[in-house]
């Protein structure tokens, strides 16, 4: 089967909704495509409701977003109950909505445990069979990339996603985050399917309720590790459990500051960046002014990309962690290649610097298919020529990136 292709760039949440699916109105609907939802869960669908999620599917097709829909006839665990039970419930749900051009496909489950993946992958197998078109959709735990393999490898997994959350506790460094997002993508790449990475939105537990710079910080790590979705957990804060705070949306159903930064950090990358990321390949990450989470180093002599595009070095100003990342254009951009450069850091701005090869004279900072000539509209970034090469850079926020392209 072909790699699954995005034409928008996948953004969502977590499906932890107040309300069944027949809460689900176009003001609730019309607040999340203007906060840059592109595809995300469905509340839960009870039996006799099929009218009401007709209705939600089509008010989310006239606004813009796909449903992963979450039908109890598709989760995984009824296969306990036969394989021809499963299959005839799943072909039942393909029936009643499976050829909406708003459903993306069927939520089958949550994080199985080790033991359990030979069940899932059976299931998974069914689902895509009585599905044709759609994608199913289970989600994997933390630290889980190794144990999940199997499944992958042998269920005809179509899009790949696990969740990881305590890069929000406090003074954590986002070593754990770093070590999913790279063992994920790893894995993801071995069978050629999409990653989608879940991350943090509302403060629970220890972890804090996340600003704008941790929101943007957690998106530009992910992008630059090759993340191709993104999820939060959650939208909806969830109501009278345990500290649940803080959410996009709060357990009284106003818009917080978190709704209003998430929505910042969505509109700038669907504005700027989001139409590469869903035709580019990724060529690898590596970095720099601190080590991570075990990821290479970045030593320009040792990657052929850095070779490709004339990159000798990068670093920042005052030392601030960061990832140089390599990509090429697929598609309309098919030819190019690009550098980008993340501020790996959640709480301090710095300018980063990439130093090019002498040899490569014109110098673009890219918005999709938009280029800048960075050279004469660099304003307050850094721009010098040398005898022994170019610097070009420019400040980031916590987690905010930029990509150049060089010829």
């Amino acid at each position: 089967m072909a790699r699954l292709k995005f034409e928008e760039f996948p953004i969502g949440f977590w499906g932890t909704y107040p309300y069944a699916i027949e809460g689900m109105d176009e003001t609730q609907i019309t607040d999340m495509a203007e906060c840059g939802i592109t595809l995300t869960m469905s509340p839960w669908i009870a039996q006799g409701k099929e009218e009401a999620a007709l209705r939600a599917l089509d008010l989310c097709e006239k606004h813009g977003i796909a449903l992963i829909l979450q039908d109890r006839r598709s989760h995984w665990t009824h296969i306990r109950q036969g394989a021809g039970e499963y299959r005839a419930n799943m072909r039942q749900a393909y029936e009643d909505f499976g050829k909406h051009p708003a459903c993306f496909g069927f939520f089958l489950g949550d994080e199985p445990r080790e033991a359990d993946m030979d069940l899932c992958t059976e299931a998974y197998r069914i689902a895509l069979e009585e599905g044709p078109g759609l994608v199913p959709y289970l989600n994997q735990y933390p630290g889980y990339a190794d144990k999940c393999r199997k499944f992958v490898r042998e269920s005809g997994c179509r899009l790949l996603s696990y969740d990881r959350y305590d890069q929000m506790n406090p003074n954590d460094l986002g070593e754990g985050f770093i070590r999913d997002l790279t063992t994920y993508k790893k894995l993801a790449d071995e069978v050629d399917v999409p990653l989608l990475s879940i991350m943090l939105s509302t403060g629970h537990f220890r972890y804090r309720v996340p600003s704008e710079d941790d929101l943007r910080w957690q998106v530009g790590c992910a992008l630059a590790c090759g993340a191709d979705a993104i999820f939060w957990y959650t939208y909806y804060t969830p109501i009278r459990s345990n500290n649940y705070r803080g959410g996009p949306i709060s357990e009284f159903g106003d818009k917080t500051p978190t709704y209003y930064a998430m929505k910042n950090v969505h509109r700038r990358f669907l504005r700027d960046h989001a139409e590469l990321f869903c035709s580019r390949k990724h060529l690898g990450v590596y970095a720099f002014g601190r080590s991570c989470a075990g990821m290479a180093d970045f030593v320009a002599q040792n990657v052929p990309a850095a070779k490709e595009t004339g990159v000798l070095n990068v670093k920042s100003t005052f030392g601030t962690p960061g990832f140089i990342t390599f990509l090429e254009g697929e598609g309309k951009y098919a030819g190019k290649k690009y550098v980008m450069i993340t501020n790996n850091s959640c709480d301090k701005c710095d300018m980063f610097v990439l130093t090019v090869s002498p040899d490569k004279t014109k110098f673009f900072r890219v918005y999709s298919e938009n280029e800048v000539d960075f050279a004469v509209s660099h304003w307050d970034a850094r721009f010098a020529r040398h005898d022994d090469g170019t610097e070009c850079g420019a400040y980031l926020a916590p987690g905010q990136f930029e990509i150049f392209r060089f010829e």
